[in-house]
């Protein structure tokens, strides 16, 4: 009966973010604690920004109030396009609100006269067909594509598309020392400490020169969600604003707070100030603190973190620090796309423990996606944390490699870490565990 019901909503069940829409399940914790009776099951999960129970935040006034009539006025005067820079479909961001408040200011500043705009997709090192391009952009842009006179996805991997600003290398268009507008939404970012348009606008528009160098130090014990002060990761973010600012580049930013599909907060303004605003919002709405170590963990990753591994590796990040040394820790993702980008994968073949993953590291130098294997060998082989991966789209071949056992669903999880567990387990259920940040109390 309990699996049938996991497959009926694995069939029909979605939830809207903006103008897309997703096949999620409901809450799993009830399915947990019925599947683990004799474990402490607590859940967690987001929870929404006080003050925020009612309509979503309108885009036009915060952009008014920040500034955008005078940018637009000021890039028509000298005939240089408004450029917008927009997230891809790897992260959940309500777009179409943003260009709706966006376009409606505009509308206003007629007399003043209006700018060109073209979009610039950020991609950072994600990739994408061109039929989930195509279709990103109908769903995005909707009634303003006539409104939008070019439209760029980056592509870290194209030099001839790249530019040097200063210490970093960048899209083309952002090399400009034009007028931008970016969006993005908050959450906790495992290393680079909260995501938003700060990112947007910099790391998902480097080249992959530039975002190797910042990625390279998430290796550091310095980062972790939540974490701006000190982090070498989100100094290096920090350093790439200042760059485009010094260049003449002027920033605008919209942050979105988005929880369980609906915006509920929003902040404007400077990148770096808009982010500092947000960071009380995000830390109240995606954290939870624990008073003591758990023995298990179970990080449920929905929709789009869940597409593969290599994003679905988020839920581990952002739930390890409060699994005990020991202990059993679950990711429930689908990984439909399977492992995702796999350089990580391969090292850990090359590599099967901490130190030897290390050892790879230092002799050949940093690649993307090194630092999620270091961090992965230090939970399993570190750490000694058993490791299950809840996936029918992982080949269980690839469990060894891992440092974890691959499982098809979660009947045979709970045989599998059932015996693993001491008598009267305590546990957590961490509902959206790909943007849920666990810390130590």
């Amino acid at each position: 009966m309990l699996l049938g019901r996991l497959q009926a909503w694995r069939a029909g069940a979605r939830v809207v973010y903006g103008t897309e829409s997703f096949p999620v399940p409901p809450s799993r914790s009830q399915d947990w604690t019925q599947l683990l009776p004799e474990v402490e099951l607590a859940t967690v999960r987001p929870a929404s920004s006080p003050g925020t129970a009612g309509p979503a935040p309108a885009c036009a006034p915060l952009l008014r109030r920040a500034g955008l009539p005078e940018l637009a006025r000021a890039a028509a005067a000298t005939g240089a396009p408004l450029t917008l820079v927009i997230n891809d479909p790897h992260r959940f961001t309500d777009t179409r609100a943003f260009l709706d408040g966006l376009f409606a200011v505009l509308d206003e500043e007629r007399t003043g006269g209006v700018p060109r705009v073209r979009v610039l997709v950020a991609t950072g090192s994600h990739l994408s067909t061109a039929e989930e391009r195509a279709a990103h952009e109908q769903r995005t842009l909707g009634p303003w594509a006539t409104r939008v006179e070019a439209i760029a996805w980056h592509d870290a991997r194209r030099p001839a598309e790249l530019r040097r600003v200063g210490r970093h290398v960048l899209h083309r268009w952002i090399a400009e020392a034009g007028f931008y507008v970016g969006c993005g939404s908050m959450e906790p970012h495992y290393f680079a400490g909260v995501t938003g348009a700060h990112k947007t606008l910099t790391v998902g528009v480097m080249g992959l020169e530039s975002l190797t160098a910042n990625h390279a130090h998430a290796m550091s014990a310095a980062v972790r969600g939540l974490r701006l002060d000190g982090n070498p990761v989100h100094e290096g973010i920090a350093g790439a604003v200042a760059d485009l600012e010094a260049s003449g580049a002027r920033l605008l930013a919209l942050n979105q707070v988005v929880v369980d599909g609906r915006v509920v907060d929003c902040t404007v303004g400077h990148p770096l100030q808009a982010l500092a605003d947000g960071l009380p919002i995000v830390r109240r709405c995606f954290s939870h603190a624990v008073d003591a170590p758990a023995d298990l963990i179970v990080a449920c990753v929905g929709p789009p973190l869940d597409r593969d591994l290599y994003q679905a590796d988020k839920g581990i990040k952002n739930t390890e620090a409060v699994v005990r040394n020991g202990g059993v820790l679950l990711l429930d993702a689908a990984c439909t796309r399977g492992v995702g980008l796999d350089a990580f994968v391969e090292l850990l073949g090359a590599a099967p423990t901490h130190a030897g993953v290390l050892a790879v590291v230092r002799d050949r130098g940093y690649r993307l996606g090194d630092h999620k294997a270091v961090r992965l060998r230090a939970l399993t082989d570190g750490r000694g944390v058993r490791l299950g991966v809840v996936s029918a789209g992982i080949d269980a071949a690839l469990g060894p490699v891992l440092g974890a056992t691959i499982l098809l669903d979660q009947a045979a999880a709970v045989r599998w870490a059932a015996p693993l567990l001491p008598p009267r387990a305590r546990g957590l259920v961490v509902e959206d565990a790909g943007n849920l940040t666990l810390e130590a109390r």
